[in-house]
């Protein structure tokens, strides 16, 4: 708690000598407009992110302009390569900022030392936010580039309280036997998103490293990030086949493979809404109900969750989480102002306030007070203390790992999907990736207890 306040008192001390810098510069006339690419097109995260910017030019009187795109990594390495990069851009994942900051196009977080901003935010990121928040903005022997924006949790089965007698089981066997006893009396148990052009795919990614996490343990996800696990080893093989158990019989999936292939993942969780329900549960981050319907449904009355199934018994759970990145690509103070910014409990909080029940904040002092702000039970506030629990929380696997094996991933899955007697073929295939996305030995730290002092591989 003592470095946590120290930490924050450091950050204090940057801010105010930012903004003196700042003020000599003269008025906001004066000051240079920053551009940040971000991949939030949907007018609900749009606003929410300008709330954010809002209230940075409030307070500094700087202007950052956000340019949006759902081709976030196409455009943005386009961009890069044609010497025409952004002041800064939110990271498609991980596997990007490395691989951005091995090229040299990165600023480091630590680099301004004279004006005490490295040591501060770097402190404070450490401290405040914890692994594996800060470990996921780090790359090239661990430095410091990127600011977790904001955070989501990915190992949550949603359902609809109404139409169920009971929450979904709480073991993988039961959940795998309600579905099929559902799919017998002719319902559907299933929702299934997979469409997200340029990036297909990725929501049937999710659930495989879910499966994995939960069914093989922490350390072997781990290894299977960094390239140190066969595709076709019976580990992975195994979480691939579970997957099917749900989504190959016929019935499983609102639509069938087919919709589920051409529908959009934000679409995804729609039908649990209908009048007729057309699914009972859907996987993955807090869904998103249909913006039209003339009833907005509520969370924890119309829509709820439970922790993804166990596989068997743990004396410690474990959670898939997600993140947006922020780094530079060009220095200047009001960039570095903006990132100190961002990493303030000023800001991590504005977000969360806005979609309390679809955006969290990683630093942990924040999800605590958001938490003791929400009612009891809550959707958000369930995740907030969730999010700061003694649980693993385990980054993303495929937005850990090297792009070119993300996105052979992402097709894997959609092969599998449209033909899953394939399966060996399409393991076989990922390996050959493997074998040239990994040129040399990797080591990375995507699970970590979500509790300071506490160790996971």
């Amino acid at each position: 708690m003592r470095q946590r306040r120290q930490a924050a008192l450091r950050l204090l001390l940057v801010l105010t000598l930012l903004a003196a810098s700042a003020a000599c510069l003269g008025g906001s006339s004066g000051r240079r407009v920053l551009v940040i690419m971000t991949p939030w097109t949907a007018e609900a995260e749009r606003n929410s992110f300008q709330a954010v910017l809002t209230a940075f030019k409030a307070e500094t009187g700087i202007t950052v302009h956000a340019s949006p795109t759902r081709a976030l990594d196409q455009v943005l390495r386009a961009a890069v390569q044609k010497r025409e990069a952004p002041d800064l851009a939110v990271m498609a994942n991980p596997g990007a900022l490395r691989s951005y900051a091995q090229q040299g196009d990165l600023v480091r977080l630590d680099r301004f030392q004279d004006r005490a901003l490295g040591s501060g935010l770097v402190d404070l990121l450490r401290s405040d936010y914890g692994p594996p928040w800060s470990r996921a903005g780090e790359a090239v022997n661990g430095d410091p580039y990127a600011v977790m924006v904001k955070a989501s949790v990915k190992s949550l089965i949603w359902y609809a309280p109404q139409r169920l007698a009971t929450q979904p089981p709480d073991s993988w066997a039961g959940l795998v036997g309600v579905g099929r006893s559902m799919v017998q009396r002719g319902d559907t148990p299933w929702c299934l998103a997979l469409a997200d052009p340029p990036n297909s795919g990725w929501p049937g990614t999710d659930w495989i490293e879910d499966i994995l996490l939960h069914q093989s343990g922490a350390d072997l996800y781990t290894d299977w990030v960094d390239g140190n696990l066969d595709w076709t080893s019976p580990q992975v093989r195994e979480a691939w086949q579970a997957w099917g158990q749900i989504f190959t019989a016929q019935g499983s999936i609102h639509g069938g493979p087919l919709t589920a292939l051409l529908t959009g993942y934000g679409e995804g969780a729609y039908p649990l809404f209908t009048a007729s329900p057309g699914c009972y549960f859907e996987h993955g981050a807090p869904v998103t109900p249909d913006p039209t319907a003339v009833t907005k449904p509520l969370p924890g009355k119309d829509y709820d969750f439970v922790p993804f199934p166990e596989f068997r018994p743990t004396p410690t759970p474990a959670y898939e989480v997600s993140g947006d990145l922020v780094a530079m690509f060009h220095d200047s103070p009001e960039a570095e102002r903006f990132m100190a910014f961002l990493a303030s409990p000023q800001a991590q909080q504005i977000w969360p306030g806005l979609q309390p029940e679809s955006a969290f904040s990683a630093n942990r002092a924040v999800a605590t007070r958001l938490a003791s702000g929400h009612a009891t039970g809550s959707v958000a506030r369930r995740i907030d203390e969730l999010l700061t629990s003694s649980a693993i929380l385990c980054f993303d696997a495929s937005d850990s790992m090297p792009s070119s094996m993300a996105a052979a991933f992402n097709r894997a899955v959609l092969d599998y999907l449209n033909d899953p007697t394939r399966l060996p073929t399409i393991l076989a295939g990922l390996d050959k990736v493997r074998a040239d996305a990994y040129p040399q030995s990797t080591q990375s730290s995507v699970c970590a207890h979500s509790s300071p002092g506490q160790e996971a591989k």
